[in-house]
């Protein structure tokens, strides 16, 4: 079954946002070995960047976060991808 992940914003205090990666159906947190939706990033954007380099900075952590999450489709979705041949082969090799 494919996970779907998406990228969200979650607003906190100081005009600011945090950026988590949410999962469905929940995955088990490779950190302690329960089920869980949702993983934070440490990331913030502001909510209201006024200056060009505010600006510049919410785009560049937005990029970044999208790339942890593109990280994430392909871990979690890794046997979606292979066929059956191609994943016998990989199984083969090791």
């Amino acid at each position: 079954m494919a996970v779907k992940v998406k990228l969200r914003k979650y607003p906190i205090t100081g005009n600011r946002q945090s950026l988590y990666i949410d999962y469905y159906p929940a995955i088990i947190n490779p950190k302690n070995g329960k089920l869980t939706r949702r993983e934070f990033l440490g990331m913030y954007i502001l909510d209201n960047a006024k200056t060009p380099l505010e600006k510049q900075a919410n785009k560049e952590t937005i990029q970044l976060a999208e790339q942890i999450m593109q990280n994430r489709v392909m871990q979690y979705n890794k046997s979606e991808i292979y066929t059956g041949y191609e994943k016998e082969q990989l199984r083969l090799k090791v």
